[in-house]
């Protein structure tokens, strides 16, 4: 069975929520979406959009690139592959792009 991802428009309108990211099999860690960005518009109507999102996670923690489940109110449960692109202090960014 294949899972259906949301596309940039589900993204775009739950910027402002809270998502939930498995990092570990025992805890979620809550996250918003820092960034949605556009990327090339698909040339034909069987392919989509590309875009890009970005995660913050006020866990400073950094867990590695890999496909981890992400949790939403209404959108649902859904897994991305996510890298880390920057952390701090104050927690880790983790992008996801679709292609």
């Amino acid at each position: 069975m294949m899972m259906t991802l949301p596309n940039k428009k589900h993204f775009d309108n739950h910027a402002a929520d809270l998502f939930e990211i498995s990092f570990s099999e025992n805890k979620a860690f809550p996250c918003r979406i820092e960034e949605v960005k556009s990327g090339l518009k698909a040339t034909n109507k069987d392919q989509n959009d590309q875009f890009s999102i970005v995660f913050a996670c006020n866990e400073t923690e950094v867990f590695e690139q890999g496909v981890y489940k992400i949790s939403h109110k209404t959108m649902g449960e859904f897994e991305l592959f996510l890298v880390p692109v920057f952390g701090d202090n104050k927690g880790v960014h983790y992008e996801a792009i679709f292609t």
